[in-house]
């Protein structure tokens, strides 16, 4: 069974499509919390991603535009518990 990672580095969200986001740099996964209360971990994410996401929501752009471009094409997922 995976685990949802520490909220150390989570970040919750006032977004259309996203509650939460949050990223392990040492296992470099990238765990989403979307507003459907599903949670997705994707795997092998580099931190300049990670930092890139963290950039868009502080300027107040989507960060659901951000996921479904920059995140779900390019990384495997898995959903958890």
């Amino acid at each position: 069974m995976v685990k949802k990672l520490s909220d150390i580095n989570a970040v919750y969200l006032n977004s259309e499509a996203l509650k939460m986001i949050n990223y392990d740099e040492t296992l470099k996964i990238l765990e989403a919390t979307f507003n459907s209360e599903r949670t997705y971990q994707y795997m092998n994410v580099p931190e300049n991603t990670w930092i890139e996401f963290l950039v868009v929501i502080n300027s107040g752009d989507s960060a659901g535009e951000f996921i479904n471009r920059r995140v779900k094409p390019f990384y495997n997922c898995i959903e958890i518990d």
